[in-house]
């Protein structure tokens, strides 16, 4: 296929990708980071899009290169390995967030765009405005990888400012997404609360910083108790929680517009793989919905069960260190 054939296709599956009424090359100057000439250059034809920029526009826009070039099959499918570099895992756990602030970009302007998460522990979208939390999540990774030791202590685990800025960017850009809903396990404190009290037996916490933990938790689900009850975020958009009455073996998501098709299942605790296959999505979505037919709705309506929910949390969490 020639160049600018492709380009032309190229630009025709980015357009029907974006909601109505958003500016294609505004998106593109965000997606490549490329000024507004050199964009339109590129959507005029003038230039061709390189293979770097036609492989960012692929993993942002959902947009399948092999479907593009024609040698698309069913029994092949792209899987995004977003997962952890060994040898510098605070930069890897940054760009795995970018990553996925590049992909909300696509949908957060589209009113009917969807995000469901069904999962057996907190979503990092709820842990995410607590940075002890948060600092947690990468130490324990790290431990279990072999890339600190029992001698490497939590508080040697320093954020930087740039982490701390994209962890306030993921929070506030994963709101922006118009319609969230959140299944999860029963007893989904429980799992951080047991890998919490583990490395205090090892002695790699200390009693001041489980402490710190703890306040953490008990503020993280009060927060959660209070979207819960409200049913939206500040900003409007809408957040749902479902409570599962059958346990599941990992934590599976996807969101959805019209126009674009994206899903994700957490893999070694803070990685995940993912992908913008369609007949992969189909069936994601067919299992997160499952979920939800043996689930609870708290959020707004089922009071007695959102009380009853949160307290049991509540007494998960005031029980550790006791």
């Amino acid at each position: 296929m020639k160049n600018d054939t492709l380009n032309d296709v190229l630009i025709k599956a980015m357009k029907a990708k974006i909601p109505k009424g958003v500016n294609l090359a505004h998106v593109l100057m965000n997606t490549l980071y490329i000024g507004k000439e050199a964009v339109y250059r590129r959507l005029r034809g003038e230039v061709p899009f390189t293979f770097v920029e036609a492989s960012i526009i692929s993993n942002s826009f959902g947009v399948s290169l092999d479907v593009i070039s024609g040698n698309s099959s069913r029994n092949n499918v792209l899987f995004g390995l977003n997962m952890m570099d060994y040898s510098n895992p605070i930069n890897t756990y940054c760009a795995n967030m970018e990553d996925f602030i590049r992909i909300v970009k696509v949908v957060k302007d589209d009113p009917d765009a969807r995000w469901y998460i069904a999962s057996n522990v907190i979503p990092h979208v709820f842990c995410a405005g607590y940075s002890n939390l948060s600092r947690f999540l990468l130490y324990k990774w790290m431990y279990q990888h072999e890339k600190i030791n029992s001698m490497f202590s939590f508080s040697r685990l320093v954020f930087n400012e740039k982490l701390k800025d994209i962890l306030k960017r993921y929070l506030d850009t994963c709101k922006d997404i118009a319609h969230s809903t959140f299944i999860l396990d029963d007893a989904v404190i429980l799992f951080l609360l047991r890998e919490i009290e583990h490395f205090m037996n090892i002695n790699m916490l200390t009693k001041e910083e489980m402490l710190v933990l703890k306040k953490e938790m008990l503020s993280m689900i009060s927060y959660m108790e209070e979207l819960a009850t409200k049913g939206h975020y500040k900003n409007g958009n809408m957040a749902r929680i479902y409570i599962s009455n059958v346990h599941f073996d990992s934590s599976y998501g996807y969101i959805e517009t019209d126009n674009y098709k994206y899903s994700h299942i957490r893999l070694y605790s803070i990685n995940r793989i993912s992908t913008t296959d369609q007949e992969v999505f189909k069936h994601q979505k067919e299992w997160v919905n499952s979920l939800k037919k043996y689930s609870t709705l708290i959020s707004i309506s089922g009071e007695m069960q959102r009380i009853q929910f949160f307290q049991k949390q509540r007494e998960y969490i005031n029980a550790l260190g006791v």
